[in-house]
């Protein structure tokens, strides 16, 4: 037994029996509080059935029991509350990306769909289209109604949940991530905005607000003038990009463009889209005829969510190069990458109506080309600088004495900064074997780009930056 216990026991120190004990002392109050959340479950009307409800409580009942135990045994809140944080984000960022993935899926296929169907065919007078197919072992033949049908099928499949669930859990992610840590993650110590309260609140509105403005501009300007719309959204986002990356540290600036962005997608969805397909289904039910205005506007916003795809999934990646938004150009470059993807975006939608613009890729390429020189001429610069300055000597001394007020406040063991539990990413700077270890994401983060710190939130100088360059460049030497 004591093998046993040996072997499925965590680690070494943790006492499996004394754990069974509390867990024991645990389950009476933690079953009592499940039994009260199955019967307030009841007045929900979509938890109506038993197993759901038992399925719900069951759960909450075991994962209190687990925490209480934990607790009993003298384990701090805070200690819990960091696990517990850390696995939600996980979980959340997974149930994101899921379902955003089946979201963008279902974007992509029924737009290749409408423009791939066989219209005008003499032979099928009574549908406006259809597609025949083959996947998965199969043969699949697709069509598209002039009209509803005559009687309503039992089982009709809607397409809402993967939007709404994507911006759901994008939102949830926005609270834990930055609200939660606004200190950290949102200032900017050179932004116009000081206080964490204020960033937040700033955030909402534009999150919210911005959803109102692109209506707005879809009900008066699209129908007169397509260009000038498509010019006026491309010189918004350039607005947003810029004025977001004053206000906020440059990784917050990025997301709250792609929060934006998901906002009016989804909102897109839950105002227009789906309206409109309950229009057509009522008036199938009903017997008269649908207001084809809704139906065309549907379209419309449908359209426009196929374009924003391609941007929204670079900012999704973009927290993985920091030489994107670590740059002093970051709006700009936040702003082109856009407009490529949108110009990519729009080749292939042509592709699919047999449209062939060869001129759109190689464009999108080269803008790509351009603004990959661009960005790095800092870079280049610095490195230029370095080279002039290489006799200055740099002593391990002084580059370890920035880093350590500069970076080892949130990098360390035990960090300081306020608000942070742990190190970010598990980076720790405590002894120069770890600095030298991490030399090439300090090289990344801090000398090639200004990730890092966060906002320049501990306040280090371009001549420290330049000093740890240096101390690189000579040879990361520790031993002077």
């Amino acid at each position: 037994m004591n093998k046993f216990i040996k072997l499925i026991s965590p680690n070494s120190t943790f006492d499996l029996s004394s754990f069974s004990h509390s867990l024991i002392l645990a389950i009476p109050s933690s079953f009592l509080i499940g039994i009260i959340l199955y019967f307030v479950l009841s007045s929900i009307k979509s938890l109506q059935s038993k197993s759901y409800r038992l399925w719900i409580s069951g759960s909450l009942t075991f994962i209190l029991s687990i925490s209480i135990a934990f607790y009993n045994l003298g384990v701090p809140l805070e200690t819990l509350f960091i696990v517990y944080s850390d696995w939600v984000h996980l979980i959340v960022r997974w149930i994101h990306i899921i379902v955003g993935v089946a979201w963008i899926g279902t974007s992509f296929y029924f737009n290749w769909l409408d423009s791939r169907l066989v219209r005008d065919d003499p032979l099928h007078k009574n549908i406006e289209g259809y597609l025949w197919s083959v996947h998965s072992g199969g043969f699949y033949r697709i069509e598209k109604l002039k009209g509803p049908p005559k009687k309503l099928p039992e089982v009709l499949h809607w397409f809402k949940w993967e939007a709404y669930t994507t911006w759901i859990s994008g939102l949830a992610l926005m609270v834990i991530v930055y609200y939660l840590n606004a200190s950290s993650m949102m200032l900017n110590s050179n932004g116009i905005i000081n206080d964490p309260y204020q960033a937040i609140f700033i955030s909402l509105i534009f999150i919210f607000f911005s959803w109102f403005v692109y209506d707005f501009l879809c009900k008066n300007f699209q129908s007169e003038d397509q260009t000038l719309f498509v010019i006026t959204g491309f010189l918004i986002t350039f607005f947003l990009s810029y004025i977001l990356t004053q206000i906020y540290g440059s990784r917050a600036a990025y997301i709250h463009v792609g929060a934006i962005i998901g906002t009016i997608m989804a909102a897109n969805v839950f105002r227009v889209i789906i309206p409109a397909q309950k229009n057509l289904v009522t008036a199938a039910k009903n017997n008269y005829d649908p207001d084809l205005n809704l139906s065309l506007e549907a379209k419309n916003r449908s359209i426009h969510n196929n374009y924003f795809t391609l941007p929204v999934l670079f900012i999704m990646i973009s927290s993985h190069f920091s030489f994107t938004y670590g740059n002093n150009y970051n709006w700009l470059i936040l702003a082109i990458i856009s407009i490529v993807g949108a110009l990519t975006r729009h080749y292939f939608n042509l592709r699919n109506r047999q449209q062939y613009k060869v001129w759109i890729l190689p464009t999108a390429a080269m803008l790509m080309f351009l603004l990959m020189i661009v960005s790095s001429l800092p870079i280049l610069k610095k490195k230029n600088e370095i080279s002039l300055a290489s006799n200055q000597m740099i002593s391990f001394t002084e580059v370890n004495n920035i880093i350590k007020y500069r970076c080892g406040v949130c990098h360390a063991k035990n960090p300081t900064f306020e608000g942070i539990e742990k190190a970010p990413k598990g980076v720790i700077y405590d002894t120069a074997k770890d600095i030298i270890k991490n030399l090439k994401k300090i090289k990344e983060q801090a000398i090639d780009s200004n990730v890092m710190p966060p906002g320049n939130l501990t306040g280090i100088t371009p001549v420290e930056r330049e000093k740890i360059g240096l101390w690189i460049e000579q040879g990361a030497n520790f031993n002077n």
